[in-house]
């Protein structure tokens, strides 16, 4: 049943949205430009969404002229929209990944009060809103942030509909439930309905409920899906005939069902050190919230109904993302609202017990995992064996100072088992060591070419041609605002066989001509030798290797990458 605790001295629903959406969106939209683009994803997904609005094609997204079909057009939009309306600016192209950890940070809130109450809420918001994994994702320019708020959205309005008990507050968290639904297929494909169809289902046979499907409106939620993801499937369809064959079985079937070769193929463990580390600081409480909600629904499920939800998207798209092959950091970020709502409703079961084992044990573990941070950052400067930019050393300091103060606070809250001190410190600390991390990614940012690309832009000519020399960077073509040639072996047989940027470009090039500008090395030793100014891009080890073939002079390097021209002036 939902949460109705309504007095006269409960803060109104206005206030606590108001004053969460302020204090949110200042921390989230801080320093939002300070740094580069991190490639490839932020340079990639970006330079789609300019290359939409210089074609006019809203349909058929294209990455340096190469149709993209490998996602959804949604998250497209929203950066095309980003650009339109700021810029071309880093601030402008994270707009929307920072606004919609900010929409489900307080949607996180609504469906805390609703299904708990409001300090659960509260708290739920405040830990989504603080640990790293969420945080950071809400400041990188890629699609997993959005489609984990957008499938969160529609499981937590599935689940308040279901368990509402005034008609009209179910019709409309249904319907709306439906509308995010059909905004996630359009973001990522099957998985937006994928999830919330397995959850749910799940759900209401454990609890034998099948009086629910009746509240469920399928008719018309059907229409509601169709309406919003079918007419652009249709018309990317039209405009490339094999579309359908690319999108849903090569892309969707066989990257989570088969063995074929994506990137970053790791083994089932791979996202047990990612929650826990991503979970930050509020990973010292959730041994204690996840052992003591799993009991309350084993005794009794029924009572326990929210809590059962919670629990089965937890372990369903965990064990979703954990089987195939291939995962990403970014997965596993739609489980983080329910890990956010459990630990938050613990914490405030255990708010006023003065003596709570749990909130003891999460103390000592909090100090433990100071001590382990600081001379984590003291010394990893020193360790040879770790690649290791130099430029982060001033943030380890002041992150270790960070946590030694914190570990120290930590020590004096130990046997006085105050929840608010200990919430409202950890708080503080994640905060704090947020901005560091937000500070520090610039120097963390080694692959970016910007300076390179700022250089080329001040004298590049429209009759020039700018080309990568078997490499691909993805920032290049949206810093310079316009196609780049790319040499590569692009009929080499094992291309199939490695999920990297020639087979992302390789799999669109049967939607167009690209024979202008995705070359083979022959046809780039004929324009070098042209009368034709080139500038190239080449990793720095081969550009010994490439004075030997040809006259070139060397215009600078950074970042290990050499631009050089066949030209000296």
């Amino acid at each position: 049943m939902l949460a109705t605790h309504k007095t006269s001295t409960t803060p109104s629903w206005v206030s606590d949205l108001l004053f969460l959406a302020i204090a949110l969106g200042i921390f989230y939209l801080m320093w939002l430009g300070a740094h580069p683009l991190f490639t490839p994803d932020e340079g990639r997904y970006s330079e789609v969404a300019r290359e939409m609005i210089v074609s006019g094609d809203y349909i058929t997204p294209r990455l340096n002229g190469v149709a993209f079909l490998d996602k959804p057009i949604l998250y497209y939009w929203l950066q095309a929209s980003a650009i339109k309306l700021f810029g071309l600016r880093e601030w402008a192209l994270r707009f929307w990944p920072a606004s919609m950890a900010v929409i489900g940070c307080l949607i996180t809130y609504l469906s805390g009060r609703l299904l708990f109450n409001r300090r659960t809420g509260l708290l739920a918001a405040i830990i989504l809103a603080t640990n790293p994994l969420y945080y950071g994702a809400a400041h990188y320019a890629n699609l997993d942030l959005e489609v984990a708020v957008l499938i969160s959205t529609t499981l937590l309005f599935a689940l308040i509909a279901l368990q509402a008990t005034s008609y009209r507050q179910r019709t409309i968290f249904i319907l709306l439930a439906y509308v995010f639904c059909g905004l996630a297929a359009l973001t990522k494909g099957l998985i937006g309905l994928a999830f919330p169809t397995m959850i749910i289902g799940v759900w209401i046979m454990l609890l034998n409920r099948w009086h629910m499907l009746f509240k469920m409106r399928l008719l018309s939620g059907l229409c509601l899906f169709v309406a919003i993801t079918v007419p652009w499937y249709l018309l990317a369809q039209q405009a490339n005939p094999q579309f359908f064959h690319f999108f849903f079985v090569v892309q969707q079937f066989q990257r989570f069902l088969t063995q074929a070769d994506f990137n970053n193929p790791t083994g089932v463990w791979f996202y047990v050190p990612i929650v826990l580390a991503g979970f930050l600081p509020w990973t010292i409480f959730l041994v204690q919230a996840l052992s003591q909600q799993i009991k309350e629904v084993w005794k009794n499920r029924q009572q326990h109904a929210t809590e059962l939800f919670l629990l089965l998207w937890l372990v369903i798209v965990f064990a979703f993302f954990s089987f195939p092959k291939s995962k990403t950091v970014g997965y596993i970020l739609p489980i983080f609202p329910p890990l956010a709502l459990l630990t938050g409703n613990y914490l405030s079961q255990c708010w006023d017990k003065p003596k709570a084992k749990g909130i003891f044990y999460a103390t000592v573990s909090f100090i433990v995992l100071s001590i382990v941070i600081v001379a984590a950052c003291l010394l990893v400067p020193y360790n040879k064996s770790i690649e290791f930019a130099r430029g982060l050393v001033p943030y380890l300091t002041n992150t270790a100072i960070v946590f030694s103060i914190a570990g120290m606070a930590a020590c004096f809250l130990l046997f006085k088992n105050k929840v608010a001190k200990l919430f409202s410190g950890l708080t503080l600390v994640a905060v704090i060591f947020l901005l560091i991390l937000l500070a520090s990614a610039s120097a963390m940012n080694q692959k970016t070419i910007k300076p390179l690309i700022m250089q080329l832009k001040s004298i590049v000519k429209p009759q020039d041609e700018v080309v990568t020399f078997f490499r691909y960077y993805q920032d290049l073509p949206l810093y310079l605002e316009r196609r780049v040639t790319i040499v590569a072996d692009w009929h080499a047989p094992d291309i199939i066989h490695n999920d990297n940027w020639v087979r992302e470009l390789w799999f669109g090039m049967p939607f167009q001509d690209t024979s202008e500008w995705l070359i083979q090395e022959p046809t780039f030793w004929q324009r070098w030798h042209s009368n034709k100014r080139l500038f190239v891009f080449m990793n720095a080890k081969d550009y010994s290797d490439f004075r030997k073939k040809a006259q070139s002079y060397k215009l600078g390097e950074y970042n290990d990458v050499v631009w050089a021209s066949n030209r000296k002036e």
